[in-house]
């Protein structure tokens, strides 16, 4: 009886730890998918970068422009990257992931856009933000629900 108590608490203690490593495999193709978004937009490959989402996957992007769906979202990054984002470079970096649930989750990541020009090819300030996704694992593929670029604000004098 003792022998089995003891076993008990030894595997109680490595729960936390192989469910830890668990999380860190799970969250590999979740950041793949985002370094395929990242590989696509340095190559202006908007079908690409569409399809990292899921059939019915929504982006509202910086300016507000809402799509659904892979046509609506190439839609959207075509009039970008014919725009002000042709030939920029997109980094990420410190990607947060929180489970919602082990198909759903939640991931932060931060981001900048550097190389961007006007219409009259003027260089542009780099583009320092953040992206909210929502990623759903399906047929054992994870894809974006959605995503939603956005910038913090300069924090108020009151506040600092």
């Amino acid at each position: 009886m003792r022998s089995l108590f003891i076993s008990f608490a030894f595997l109680s203690l490595l729960c936390p730890v192989m469910t830890a490593r668990a999380l860190a495999a799970d969250e590999q193709p979740i950041k793949d998918r985002i370094q395929e978004f990242q590989t696509a937009w340095n190559k202006d490959d908007t079908v690409a970068m569409a399809a990292v989402w899921a059939d019915d996957g929504t982006l509202i992007n910086p300016v507000g422009v809402f799509a659904r769906g892979h046509d609506e979202i190439v839609k959207v990054f075509v009039q970008e990257h014919t725009g002000p984002f042709k030939a920029t470079t997109y980094t990420t970096s410190d990607v947060k992931i929180q489970w919602v649930t082990p198909d759903v989750a939640f991931v932060d990541v931060t981001a900048v856009i550097t190389g961007i020009r006007d219409a009259k090819g003027v260089a542009a300030p780099d583009y320092a933000h953040h992206v909210a996704w929502v990623f759903v694992q399906k047929d054992g593929k994870w894809l974006a629900a959605a995503a939603r670029p956005y910038q913090f604000m300069t924090k108020p004098a009151e506040m600092k």
